[in-house]
């Protein structure tokens, strides 16, 4: 039996984790002998109850963190194949393993077009036998990296059909939630960490005025405090709700008017932006990643132009963003018009896309 080993940075909740489930899951109809590593975050393993159910040949999922382990436990295994994102201490011990004539082929996912991302496998560039990008930033792999085959596999799944969501869901969701029954409600609803940037969030509602402002997901401690400041001299200090981590959080994404996003960068596209978009949720979010690639700008999404991966969304470019938007939401039945271009984008976008089949094919030969 074929031995794939996955190395990743870590096993909690996140979008390039998403990424990790669908490939493990692309295999389970081979009789292929599955194992996963990690590095960071040993305590956090939410999502490996759903590894192992969507692959029953995940024979072991390993906290492993440094070079030296990894070298050791590459050496003991000899993989078939090995898909990796971001491990360093795999990156590490792979020279070391290839100088001793150990050479295993290798498959690396990369999420991000920026330099600064692809400068972490330079490192590795000539062991990488392919390249898996999340959206056609090939060039960039060529000028950075090496001329290795580049697979491009949109992170696109299969997703039950969703329902826009109705006034009367909209009502129920906000009682659910305690919030406000009437009023504009604008936010953001999913993993809140520095990288995020929920303070551009705040910064963007305070510049479109009589709102109310959400927040719901798992808050980063450090980037928790940072928010905890800013809002503490907000004049929404009072209309904003924090929910923090949610079981469900459907609710929250149906609860709103706008869905917000800040971050400073992002991979393709952000399952978030998904979520709130079939569901009828227009969307607000920065030409980062991929996202600028999909997402049209005035049809049921807008878009904050932003070409660095590393400062956050200038305050001017959110005012402005507020300035057109302020108008548009005013106007009940052009926003409604809105909310069925963002359901009829968000349904179509993952529909007729097999980013699994696309990555079978991209690993076949080593299988």
């Amino acid at each position: 039996m074929k031995h794939v080993v996955f190395a990743h940075r870590k096993l909690s909740f996140g979008g390039g984790e998403r990424v990790l489930l669908e490939q493990v899951a692309a295999l389970a109809p081979l009789p292929i002998k599955v194992s996963v590593l990690f590095r960071k975050e040993p305590g956090r393993r939410d999502i490996e109850p759903e590894l192992r159910e969507r692959n029953p040949n995940v024979v072991e999922v390993i906290h492993l963190p440094g070079a030296l382990g990894a070298f050791r436990w590459l050496w003991r295994t000899r993989p078939d194949l090995l898909v990796v994102c971001n491990h360093k201490g795999v990156q590490r011990a792979l020279p070391w393993l290839a100088r001793l004539g150990l050479r295993i082929p290798t498959v690396l996912t990369l999420h991000e077009h920026y330099e600064r991302h692809l400068r972490k496998y330079r490192g590795i560039r000539n062991l990488v036998d392919r390249w898996i990008c999340t959206y056609d930033f090939t060039a960039a792999v060529r000028e950075h990296l090496s001329a290795a085959p580049c697979s491009v596999i949109h992170p696109l799944y299969p997703r039950p059909e969703v329902e826009a969501a109705t006034p009367e869901d909209r009502q129920a969701a906000r009682r659910q939630l305690g919030l406000p029954g009437t009023g504009i409600v604008v936010g953001y609803v999913g993993q809140i960490d520095g990288r995020k940037d929920p303070a551009g969030v705040v910064t963007f509602a305070e510049a479109l005025g009589d709102v109310h402002l959400l927040f719901a997901g798992r808050e980063e401690a450090d980037t928790a405090v940072s928010l905890d400041k800013r809002l503490s001299t907000s004049p929404l200090r009072d209309r904003t709700s924090r929910l923090g981590p949610q079981a469900d959080l459907r609710p929250a994404f149906t609860a709103l008017d706008l869905y917000v996003m800040t971050s400073r960068n992002e991979g393709f596209f952000p399952i978030a932006l998904i979520e709130a978009l079939e569901r009828g949720v227009p969307v607000l979010a920065p030409t980062v990643g991929g996202i600028g690639s999909q997402l049209k700008d005035g049809d049921g999404g807008f878009l904050i132009k932003k070409t660095d991966d590393r400062r956050s969304v200038p305050t001017p470019l959110l005012e402005a963003a507020a300035t057109r938007l302020a108008p548009l939401m005013a106007y009940a039945p052009g926003w409604e018009a809105q909310r069925a271009k963002a359901h009829a984008f968000g349904t179509a976008l993952t529909r007729d896309y097999d980013a699994t089949a696309k990555f079978r094919e991209a690993v076949a030969e080593w299988l």
